[in-house]
């Protein structure tokens, strides 16, 4: 039986992980300016967290 993810699947979760970082940044920057990211800010954190839920469930030794 086939692997359901793949090691491209990882390249693409550890990609994404990445980008939530640099999202952060530039979060953090807007709610010093005034602006309103709450909820933005609340599902970059949702959907980082399942990621890494995936990344640990299907390739817990993996990078």
């Amino acid at each position: 039986m086939a692997a359901p993810l793949t090691r491209e699947h990882l390249a693409q979760i550890n990609d994404a992980l990445k980008v939530s970082k640099d999202i952060k940044v530039v979060v953090a920057r807007a709610k010093a300016a005034g602006i309103d990211v709450d909820e933005m800010e609340r599902t970059l954190l949702e959907n980082e967290k399942k990621l890494a839920g995936i990344k640990a469930a299907f390739f817990p030794a993996g990078r």
